[in-house]
């Protein structure tokens, strides 16, 4: 947790020091967004089918002008993550599962950094390129495994749910990685389509685990 705080004070502070010297330029802006994610992992599943799953997430993104077409953006959201794989087992393979499904839901409390271009195409519309890295803490959670199976540590056997986060074998907490997007502006209208790529193995054991989403956002600047 000390790291979240520490990047979310430090990202704070110079965005407070581009406000300042732009004040001149625009004002700072504030925007109430809502979406859905489609996300998924790296986890190499095997011969098992890997599924996407579909989240959400709510939040609100400040905007601090650093020229007319240059912006750095940052913010606060609740998201919702997660993977899930799922297929057969043959007899005779060492597994003891036949019927295989696992579905991990992963709850965070994210902030991004992002660099933002701006490109007005007609009077009060603009079409929105930003990037850059965000930090994300895992919060709550429930995966599940349908009866009695191996997980992917051989020696440990899970049963009905658990917590996401909370267990021997679950995913660790803290995420990092970058996020991309592209974006219309209709005035105080803000359409977005963001991919974002954990960097961080969020895996326990053996498992390499890192989170992949896709998120398409509305949302309304004021």
């Amino acid at each position: 947790m000390k790291t979240i705080y520490t990047f979310g004070i430090v990202a704070l502070m110079s965005f407070f020091g581009f406000s300042v010297s732009a004040q001149h330029v625009l004002p700072v802006r504030f925007t109430f967004e809502g979406g859905i994610n489609f996300s998924n992992s790296s986890w190499d599943a095997g011969d098992l089918d890997k599924k996407a799953r579909v989240g959400f997430q709510v939040g609100m993104m400040v905007e601090y002008p650093v020229t007319d077409a240059f912006y750095v953006q940052s913010g606060l959201s609740y998201t919702r993550k997660g993977a899930k794989v799922e297929g057969f087992r043959p007899e005779g393979s060492g597994y003891s599962d036949l019927n295989r499904e696992i579905t991990m839901n992963q709850m965070y409390i994210q902030i991004p950094l992002y660099a933002a271009y701006k490109i007005e195409v007609m009077p009060g519309t603009k079409i929105v390129f930003n990037a850059g890295p965000y930090i994300a803490q895992g919060i709550a959670g429930t995966s599940k495994v349908p009866g009695k199976v191996t997980f992917w540590n051989e020696n440990y056997l899970a049963t009905g749910e658990f917590s996401t986060f909370g267990g021997h074998d679950s995913l660790k907490r803290f995420d990092f990685g970058l996020g991309a997007g592209a974006g219309v502006e209709f005035a105080s209208v803000v359409l977005t389509l963001r991919y974002e790529l954990g960097l961080t193995d969020i895996g326990k054991n053996d498992l390499d685990y890192k989170n992949r989403n896709a998120a398409l956002t509305l949302g309304y600047k004021f």
